[in-house]
């Protein structure tokens, strides 16, 4: 992953020959040329020219609803179609350990492979009362049928209609700035999504959350400050509640520092700092709901906890800040991050830390345009002292370090060798091989959680007894193809190759392959 965050999960279809570029570039994207995540980016107010229409569906993008198109509704829709086959789910591993000299580990139950059926369904409507007042809603339909569905299915997989965003903002755009504030229900990414953003696999992006955004964009820098609860989706109609018990705030800074050359090659960096604010309470039905019996909070010689797959059994707390540089330098690209995390879980105090390098090299000059690279990561984990080092990564995108979320980026190390190529300008294909060791062998491996909000343990509680440092390889594969600027298909195949630290607490290889096709207009 490398480059704007934004564009990561959803392919950069092409802008119609003559639309503008924005001014406000890190806040926006224009028209259908962008590859903004939130639907509610998109800016179509270049179709007040009925001349630039170039497309089918451009009459529900600019609907004016007054003489001088001041005042205006865009509409968008998506159809989702996913089949996931799993074979050997989470490793089909021990759900838990009694702590003893030679751990007595608690056999997995049921099956442990599935084939679900999914289907999502989003409408959504962008409504401008004049230049400096919007409001936006969209609502999903999702749908999960299949093998071994498992029981309850969570609220972000099989929902009759939630209301996934819906905020009013009043914003203000001058000659050199534009300024805003939003309120209500929102999906957010932040940065390269490492840290906090709404995951798309699933039939409703979650999470989500209610909550404040403020922002002033300058085009070539922006700020944005916050304060959210997290959304808990439930079955049913406009079931979804937030839950005031697990909440998110912060601010988050990018700034573009002055084109640069050396060698001949011309150079771009771009800086991000940032300051996530997190807290979560047991029992409140969000991220650390506390249905876990954390056993695996130790004290003595160890103390390892079970905060990296989300669920607690006391109040976590955590301050996270950080710092980001990305850009390229002739055919080199390069987006490194790092975090400091302190706080407190248990009545622990908390230091911890994390850092993630992506760095490649494109043969422009080549056919199929190749790409050479390589991600670096790591989290840290284990105890000392009376201090937890567990790295409590919030919402990250679990899918950059393993495509079925077999684990949560704490406690970890990597390296991950990748390439990629583009046959055509709308088909890309990438593959990659991750090595992945524990940081502490005092701490236990975690599993990404099985979604944000819900309830479950942490499927891996064995591996805190377990010996052994290495965790495991990861092979992946995933092609993509626009076949319209409307219809997407993609699909994934994923191996994990479990090392000692998993083996030793029952675990197996674990498959997982993915196919979908999605309309979007």
């Amino acid at each position: 992953m490398h480059g704007p965050a934004l564009a990561q999960q959803s392919p950069e279809l092409p802008p119609h020959e003559g639309q503008a570029a924005p001014l406000f570039y890190k806040g926006k994207g224009p028209g259908r040329g962008n590859s903004y995540l939130e639907r509610y980016e998109e800016d179509y107010r270049y179709l007040r020219d009925p001349a630039l229409s170039a497309d089918y569906f451009d009459p529900l993008k600019y609907i004016p609803l007054d003489t001088d198109g001041t005042v205006y509704l865009t509409l968008n829709g998506e159809t989702r179609f996913r089949y996931d086959n799993t074979d050997h789910k989470n490793f089909n591993i021990a759900t838990g350990a009694t702590p003893a000299k030679v751990p007595i580990f608690t056999a997995a139950t049921g099956t442990s492979s599935n084939q679900l059926y999914k289907q999502r369904y989003e409408l959504g409507g962008d409504l401008h009362l004049g230049p400096n007042l919007r409001v936006y809603a969209d609502l999903y339909h999702g749908q999960e049928t299949g093998h071994d569905v498992g029981s309850p299915i969570p609220g972000n997989l099989r929902n009759d209609l939630a209301l996934v965003n819906g905020f009013g903002e009043v914003y203000e755009t001058g000659d050199a700035t534009k300024t805003g504030f939003r309120a209500g229900r929102q999906q957010i990414y932040f940065g390269n999504d490492l840290q906090v953003r709404a995951n798309v696999s699933t039939n409703l992006p979650s999470p989500v959350f209610d909550g404040f955004r403020a922002y002033q964009d300058w085009g070539f820098a922006r700020v944005d400050a916050f304060l959210y609860n997290v959304v808990v989706f439930q079955n049913g109609v406009l079931q979804d509640r937030d839950n005031a018990h697990t909440n998110l705030w912060g601010g988050y800074g990018s700034y573009d520092l002055p084109r640069w050359g050396f060698a001949g090659s011309d150079g771009k960096t771009s800086l991000d700092a940032f300051y996530f604010g997190w807290r979560t309470a047991p029992g409140t039905g969000g991220k650390g709901s506390g249905v876990y019996d954390d056993r695996a909070l130790l004290t003595g010689a160890r103390i390892v906890a079970a905060t990296g797959a989300g669920f607690v059994s006391s109040q976590d707390h955590r301050d996270t800040f950080g710092l980001r540089g990305y850009g390229d330098w002739g055919d080199f690209d390069y987006d490194w991050q790092a975090a400091y995390q302190i706080g407190s879980y248990s009545r622990r105090a908390v230091v911890a830390f994390a850092g993630n390098t992506d760095t490649g090299y494109t043969f422009h000059g080549l056919p199929w345009k190749p790409r050479i690279g390589a991600h670096l990561d790591i989290a840290s984990g284990g105890a000392g002292g009376g201090t937890l080092n567990t790295y409590q990564p919030m919402y990250p995108n679990t899918q950059y370090y393993a495509p079925n979320n077999e684990f949560a980026p704490t406690n970890f190390y990597d390296i991950a060798p990748r390439i990629s190529i583009r046959p055509t300008e709308t088909v890309t294909a990438e593959y990659y091989h991750s090595w992945l060791w524990r940081y502490s062998e005092a701490d236990a491996i975690y599993t990404g959680a099985p979604w944000p909000g819900g309830s479950g343990q942490n499927n891996y509680a064995a591996t805190v007894l377990a010996p052994g440092r290495a965790i495991g390889r990861q092979s992946d594969l995933r092609v993509t193809w626009a076949i319209t600027p409307h219809l997407l298909t993609l699909f994934e195949f994923g191996i994990f190759d479990p090392a000692s630290a998993i083996r030793t607490a029952g675990g197996h290889v674990t498959t997982f392959l993915d196919a979908n096709i999605t309309f979007k207009f």
